[in-house]
């Protein structure tokens, strides 16, 4: 490990268009820093073959290339040793017709973690991409909707019978061109029994979540798509998360349950890691998890 603060030192303008991986490290030319993508972490790791790193010679840049900040955002400044390799989304790495040495001709879009591009934890296991994150959650939705189902069923099974009435006074009051009768809602499903129901949901939902992922790291929807719940940047971690974790993931998951208007927070959670740059949602912030695809 370096001593060098996260984000150090300045990235010149375009260098966050680099996808998150492993660089050379700007300060040790003998190993690699890992770049997440916007900014440089902590984890370093040597370089295989490395070779000592020549001074940096002050002096114009190379001809054919602007210099200065004079060109469009991204131009202007040549290649340092260290630095993730510029780029256009579109076009490939570096200079045009040119590759970074040791590394394979790609092509980047502006903002890592995006729906397509790869995007790795630090210790290189791959992100889960956001449309395996919505399978796994569908799953694991219908199945805590059949655990909520059978545990309401007390309260669900008279309102079923008080509805079925309800309708047998709709098609008697057709037959005899009578008015219809006016349907009460809370003649079906009083208010208390509305909100057991709703903390029977959100209870279940937290159990569920925070059971298995103390459990497995992973909830079955998750496990039935090859996915793991792992602490931040350690990809390779094997077995549950911590307690810690594990309650607090699961509650910020769970408790938007509660009321109708928290539903507009989940739907943002829901989406959250298409645009962040490590692919976590809210309740994966508030955890400090990443989900990854083994």
């Amino acid at each position: 490990m370096s001593g060098i603060p996260v984000g150090s030192p300045p990235v010149p303008p375009g260098r966050h268009a680099a996808p998150s991986g492993w660089y050379a490290d700007p300060l040790d030319g003998a190993q690699e820093r890992y770049w997440d993508g916007w900014q440089w972490s902590r984890n370093t790791r040597p370089r295989e073959g490395a070779a000592p790193v020549a001074p940096v010679v002050t002096g114009p840049p190379p001809t054919g290339y602007p210099q200065g900040p004079a060109g469009p955002a991204g131009q202007g400044y040549p290649a340092q040793p260290g630095y993730p390799p510029q780029g256009y989304p579109g076009q490939p790495q570096g200079y045009p017709g040119q590759a970074p040495q040791g590394y394979p001709v790609q092509f980047v879009q502006s903002g890592a973690g995006w729906p397509g591009q790869a995007a790795f934890t630090a210790d290189g296991v791959r992100l889960a991409g956001w449309g395996w994150r919505l399978l796994a959650g569908v799953v694991d939705a219908v199945v805590v909707t059949v655990l909520v189902t059978l545990a309401t069923l007390p309260l669900l099974l008279p309102m079923l019978g008080r509805a079925s009435a309800y309708f047998r006074e709709v098609v008697a009051a057709a037959e005899r061109g009578l008015p219809q009768p006016v349907l009460d809602p809370q003649s079906l499903l009083s208010t208390g029994d509305q909100l057991l129901i709703t903390l029977a949901s959100v209870a279940i939902t937290f159990v569920y979540h925070a059971v298995f992922l103390r459990w497995r790291g992973a909830t079955p929807g998750k496990l039935l798509c090859g996915l793991r719940v792992v602490p931040v940047d350690q990809g390779q971690a094997a077995g549950g998360l911590d307690g810690r974790r594990a309650v607090s993931r699961a509650l910020v998951w769970a408790a938007p349950g509660l009321h109708t208007l928290l539903g507009l927070f989940q739907l943002v959670d829901v989406l959250f890691p298409l645009w962040h740059p490590r692919r976590q949602a809210i309740h994966d912030l508030v955890a400090r998890t990443q989900v990854v695809r083994r």
